[in-house]
């Protein structure tokens, strides 16, 4: 019974511990084109890329949140250049276990520059109930033409894995190559876009979710020392019961 209960004490011990390794890593994979572009289609390009894997931040990683990156605001090849993202929307997609959670997200917006044109490039992150904003994908660079449509930008995301059911908002930062810090930000959240961006990854939406018992590479540790114990209570139990058999009667006639 006691050898029972240790290995039941052990499974739920190693369950918790690679429960909680898996929620520290943030996977994710971004297809990007300008809205305009009829031709690409972002659900193949999608397939070609690999995924992007992070360990989850404690702490903001937005520009707002970053004391190093506010530093260089006084730095500028331009002074004259005003930015602003004029609109974004995103959409939720793909709810394969119909519990309202979506695994994947199409963020469209549309920035403008006030004088000439502009080379610039976003940061797109997300945060999930009011936490630490967590960035997931930066764009290549494409060309701002004062305020035409023409330039809106396109993200379509899969979120694969470390990203837990919830309410989500999402921000957009754009940063120019003749600026050395962000020019301009935007946030999607129920205020902006007056709806509840409900999300979940995709190892949680496809129903088959293994809720403690996955190994990700390196994670090893736990699982190997649960062997080497289990190992040892067995072979205690089998000393055990050899003493049993090999102690003399003890005649009291």
């Amino acid at each position: 019974m006691k050898l029972i209960i240790a290995i039941g004490f052990i499974f739920g011990s190693l369950a918790v511990s690679n429960q909680a390794i898996a929620e520290e890593w943030q996977s994710s994979r971004s297809a990007a084109k300008r809205l305009l572009d009829h031709e690409t289609d972002l659900a193949i390009q999608m397939r070609l890329v690999s995924p992007i894997s992070k360990l989850k931040p404690l702490v903001s990683e937005n520009y707002a949140a970053s004391s190093n990156a506010q530093a260089l605001s006084g730095l500028a090849n331009r002074h004259d250049q005003l930015f602003e993202i004029y609109s974004a929307n995103v959409l939720a997609n793909a709810d394969f276990d119909g519990d309202g959670y979506h695994h994947a997200i199409t963020v469209n917006f549309d920035a403008d520059v006030s004088v000439d044109k502009a080379w610039a490039y976003a940061k797109l992150y997300l945060s999930r109930e009011g936490g630490a904003w967590s960035q997931y994908y930066t764009t290549d660079l494409f060309e701002l033409t004062g305020d035409t449509v023409d330039d809106a930008y396109e993200v379509e995301t899969e979120l694969l894995e470390g990203y837990r059911p919830g309410h989500y908002d999402v921000l957009i930062e754009i940063y120019s190559i003749d600026h050395a810090f962000m020019v301009a930000s935007h946030v999607i959240d129920v205020f902006t876009s007056d709806k509840v961006l409900m999300l979940e990854d995709l190892n949680r939406d496809s129903g088959d979710f293994d809720h403690g018992f996955s190994i990700h590479a390196g994670d090893s540790g736990p699982l190997l020392a649960f062997i080497v114990l289990i190992r040892l209570l067995f072979g205690w139990s089998r000393f055990a019961h050899s003493a049993r058999l090999a102690k003399p009667a003890n005649n009291l006639g």
